[in-house]
């Protein structure tokens, strides 16, 4: 009977960890998904065109010093492709031409 219970508290334990990191990806990859467009546009600003992997490079670092803890479970690889979604959410905001005079311009 007591390795019965220790089997099911091993089994509650696994099940418990695995939600959370299910839970972390989840719900924080929609924040970090926000948080991408609006440093992608940054690093437009700063950089312009034809820098993409300096772009990348510099959105990667401040997306480990500003996710620290979620950065250890987001690979580079799916980075890279949360960072192509933010591009399309990007290009889709600068047809509007108040939004593209921003970024062309900067905000300082």
């Amino acid at each position: 009977m007591d390795k019965t219970i220790l089997i099911y508290l091993a089994a509650l334990v696994v099940i418990a960890v695995v939600m959370l990191i299910a839970a972390v990806k989840v719900f924080g990859e929609q924040k970090v998904r926000n948080w991408l467009v609006w440093a992608v546009s940054k690093a437009e600003q700063e950089f312009g065109s034809g820098t993409g992997q300096l772009k990348l490079r510099s959105v990667y670092n401040q997306f480990i010093a500003r996710f620290p803890k979620l950065s250890t479970f987001i690979t580079f690889k799916r980075f890279s492709a949360l960072v192509d979604e933010a591009l399309g959410v990007l290009s889709d905001m600068l047809k509007n031409g108040k939004i593209a005079n921003i970024i062309e311009k900067g905000d300082d």
